[in-house]
């Protein structure tokens, strides 16, 4: 970085005078060309945020104006364009990293072979579960085989833990008013998988009954900043929990489709201007867009998850041929 003295220097090497006019302030630069303090928007973008807007023409910084926010995923916008712009850019973040945010298929053993295996069940067990299912078209092969008794919830709770290669987590102890606020119950509704509780203030369990949504758990994992462990709980005791998180407050939400990124963008971008949404984050599962915004900076110390009046989620969901 240059250091300055009160020596000026010319093109040719020289002492002179930087100025013009009656400025007699004189320089010295020490190991930089002269050309590099004359360029204030170099000096300034280091110091001050300028608008997220990589396509920005107005050169506009934060300082000059009073427009504190939106904030999208860290990049504030000096104007509803530029906001309408950075959206834009997430989305296709998003909406392009399909693969690399879902899971790849892994061959997995059926639940009856594990069962068989263990010597939980005999071959005729599983062949008349397996008729029952498949002639009323309702139930996991599980559930009939409970109905049947030939096994019992457990047996099944760690056959399925195998299949997933996934803890089978407890149920107890929890917070469901904190677990509401984790993600929208839209979600929940959606892919089975239930916040269920916290471990220190980077770990959330997050229960499943009979199959893990690994894209769930993703998405979760990014807009939360948190690490997620994903689990089977006992098909009793899921329902149990279930109940009671879905009766909690969730923050607020919005549900809408879009017949196009077009129409996603500028419903994400309106929703963040009409919120000033001080911070915010965009994620993807499956054919859902989640954005969440935060309503203030400000968080109480050792809180890891928000309360539901601290954010408020937008869930849109596009068309797979967009």
């Amino acid at each position: 970085m240059p250091v300055l003295t009160n020596r000026a220097v010319n093109r040719g090497g020289q002492p002179g005078t930087l100025g013009s006019g009656n400025s007699m302030d004189r320089y010295h630069v020490h190991g930089s060309d002269l050309s590099e303090l004359l360029q204030p928007a170099k000096i300034a973008s280091a110091l001050l945020p300028h608008c997220g807007n990589a396509n920005c023409k107005s050169g506009w910084l934060k300082l000059w104006r009073s427009r504190q926010s939106p904030i999208l995923e860290g990049k504030w916008a000096c104007s509803l364009a530029c906001m309408q712009e950075i959206a834009r850019v997430s989305i296709q973040r998003e909406a392009g990293d399909a693969n690399a945010h879902g899971v790849v298929h892994q061959h997995r053993v059926p639940l009856g072979l594990i069962l068989l295996s263990r010597g939980i069940i005999t071959h005729e067990q599983l062949r008349k579960a397996l008729e029952a299912q498949k002639k009323t078209g309702t139930g996991r092969l599980g559930e009939w085989l409970i109905r049947q008794e030939a096994v019992d919830e457990q047996q099944v709770t760690s056959a399925l833990s195998a299949q997933w290669n996934c803890p089978v987590l407890l149920g107890a102890p929890y917070d469901p008013i904190v677990m509401a606020c984790a993600f929208p119950r839209l979600l929940i509704d959606s892919f089975g998988g239930v916040p269920l509780r916290l471990a220190g203030s980077s770990l959330l369990y997050v229960a499943f009954a009979d199959r893990i949504d690994r894209c769930l758990v993703l998405a979760v994992e990014r807009m939360l900043g948190l690490k997620v462990e994903a689990g089977i709980l006992r098909q009793s005791e899921f329902q149990r929990v279930r109940e009671e998180v879905l009766h909690a407050p969730f923050p607020k939400t919005r549900l809408l489709e879009a017949v196009n990124i077009r129409g996603l963008v500028h419903a994400f971008a309106a929703f963040l201007e009409e919120r000033k949404a001080v911070r915010s984050q965009i994620v993807r599962l499956h054919d859902y867009f989640w954005l969440r915004i935060w309503r203030s900076q400000a968080t109480e110390t050792g809180k890891v998850l928000p309360g539901a009046e601290e954010v408020e989620d937008m869930v849109c969901s596009l068309p797979r041929n967009e």
